[in-house]
């Protein structure tokens, strides 16, 4: 008998494994490549060369698919902060608070897509996905215990709620301008390449801001 010809699989098709992981990894890309995340689940089944059928088995929706990639997002940099804290000074909480901003501004500007996904405006009036809620609860948490310690210091100029609203305002502007490219005008001359060292200056400012001023 002749042998049977083998079909080709069109490129970057789904060959064996976790299919759940490779349509993630295909969404994720697109993330990266645009800010239109407009992709529906069957163009990610096809781009995996499986049935869009197949694919609604481990992604009921595009949210679902989108929450998914947000939540492994929140984790990853929930791990980068707490890299982050062992090059701080360990007796300096200001230190490891900006230790902290820049481990968030490096994240998004080297992960696009998991930052895109993680602040999709799609995602965040969903209240009854419990583990992307408690994956975000986690990253913010990091931020809340650092600025205790720095007003546990008893140097801190403003209560914990101001500090973290100015630290969180800063460091999550300053990454969104970054990656839209909002910054890369003739005044401020910041782009994707000067980002992190430009950053550790606007930080530095941000906690002279916060320390208590003496003799006022």
């Amino acid at each position: 008998m002749p042998a049977k010809k083998k079909t080709k699989k069109p490129e970057g098709a789904y060959h064996h494994g976790n299919l759940a992981e490779t349509l993630k990894n295909l969404a994720l890309k697109r993330l990266e490549l645009s800010k239109d995340s407009g992709f529906t689940i069957r163009e990610i089944a096809r781009e995996a060369g499986v049935s869009h059928a197949a694919a609604y088995r481990h992604f009921p929706s595009r949210i679902d698919l989108l929450a998914e990639i947000s939540k492994e997002g929140f984790i990853k940099i929930t791990e980068a902060f707490t890299e982050s804290e062992k090059t701080a000074s360990p007796n300096d909480p200001f230190d490891r608070l900006q230790k902290l901003g820049l481990a968030y501004i490096r994240f998004c500007i080297q992960h696009p897509g998991y930052y895109r996904a993680m602040w999709h405006t799609d995602l965040g009036c969903i209240d009854d996905m419990t583990e992307l809620q408690e994956a975000g609860k986690q990253s913010f948490l990091k931020l809340w215990e650092t600025i205790l310690s720095c007003e546990s210091q008893g140097n801190a100029g403003f209560s914990p709620r101001e500090m973290a609203a100015a630290a969180w305002s800063i460091v999550h502007g300053y990454s969104v301008l970054i990656s839209e490219g909002q910054m890369e005008n003739p005044l401020l001359q910041i782009n994707k390449k000067n980002a992190i060292e430009e950053a550790e200056k606007i930080l530095k400012i941000l906690n002279v801001g916060l320390i208590k001023r003496t003799g006022k």
